[in-house]
């Protein structure tokens, strides 16, 4: 592991405007570091108020917004501040539209599709004062089929790569209804206590729009480049854990290190070959299983009772202490 990169004392503050969810989502996990604290609206109006509500250090704004488009929300944002850069996305690249942007009055122009590092580059130029010459955190992916996955299968382990100041996000690929405890809230809460951030791709695991999610996945991965991702095993009874086990595994290809965790309906097939003594970060994967508490309840398999027989079950391969079990996965490894 590499050691804990120190950050800045205050996170950059950005004012995220977007209409396209997806497009949200994956700026927001471009900037999804302790560095930058997002806060997103979804239309030019809404963006303005939440402006003049706060203080932010940056802009980025898409230009076609519904009502108050990007131009009229630059043109109104630099009337307030002039002194906060102004980022502006567009999918358009013809000359006239660029001149419109720049006379409206933003500070830079990014033309979709755009990467991470072009947009981190912006941002440093627009901002200099507010970045540091450090390098960032390494990028931890663990990705789960539903709400208390990941948590039950590699919780403790995301806890400990937060401690060593890495940046970790969870891809979630469906929910329970709200709540049911296994829904959008309770994943952010549960994510909250380990240090983590979330990304919820649906609301079921209806097939329906699998591709559109398996999209949004990769995309997010291409952008991050994590160093370490976490899957879960083939090895598993239920259909839906199997095929995120194959989503992850050709999203994820190009991870320096790509592991797979058992889940409650993990078959005696899932055969873990390293274990991770996590005593010292235990407490906050239990802590981050209460959160999927309903009516004072936990499902059994998200209980302390049950990770905690799992962790000790799995330390006889490990000087008996509290370990997680990870099957190695390679380039060339088992299908």
């Amino acid at each position: 592991m590499t050691d804990q990169t120190p950050l800045p004392e205050q996170p950059i503050r950005v004012l995220l405007v977007e209409d396209a969810l997806d497009q949200a989502l994956l700026l927001k996990a471009m900037l999804g570091t302790d560095r930058y604290e997002v806060t997103h609206a979804q239309d030019g109006g809404h963006g303005l108020t939440l402006f003049e509500s706060k203080e932010f250090d940056v802009v980025i704004t898409d230009l076609n917004l519904p009502g108050m488009d990007g131009f009229d929300l630059t043109r109104a944002l630099k009337d307030l501040a002039p002194e906060v850069p102004i980022i502006a996305a567009t999918g358009y690249s013809s000359p006239g539209y660029t001149d419109a942007a720049f006379r409206a009055g933003v500070d830079a122009l990014l033309t979709k599709p755009f990467d991470r590092s072009e947009l981190l580059g912006r941002l440093r130029e627009l901002l200099p004062t507010l970045h540091s010459p450090v390098q960032s955190p390494p990028s931890v992916f663990a990705l789960g089929a539903r709400p208390g996955d990941v948590v039950l299968g590699c919780g403790a382990t995301l806890a400990f790569h937060r401690s060593q100041g890495h940046d970790v996000l969870v891809f979630i690929l469906s929910s329970g209804e709200p709540g049911s405890g296994l829904d959008l809230a309770a994943a952010r809460k549960a994510a909250e206590r380990l240090g983590a951030r979330v990304i919820l791709a649906g609301a079921s695991d209806s097939g329906d729009d699998l591709m559109e999610r398996q999209h949004l996945l990769e995309r997010v991965v291409r952008e991050l480049s994590p160093a370490v991702a976490y899957i879960p095993s083939l090895a598993d009874s239920d259909p839906y854990r199997k095929e995120a086990h194959h989503l992850g595994r050709a999203a994820l290809a190009g991870a320096r290190a790509l592991l797979a965790y058992g889940t409650a309906t993990a078959t005696l097939d899932f055969r873990p070959t390293f274990f991770k003594t996590v005593d010292s970060h235990i407490s906050r994967k239990l802590e981050a299983l209460e959160a999927f508490q309903v009516g004072g309840s936990l499902p059994r398999e998200l209980s302390a009772r049950f990770a905690l027989a799992a962790a000790r079950y799995w330390g006889r391969f490990a000087d008996f202490g509290e370990v997680e079990p990870f099957e190695v996965i390679g380039k060339e490894g088992k299908s």
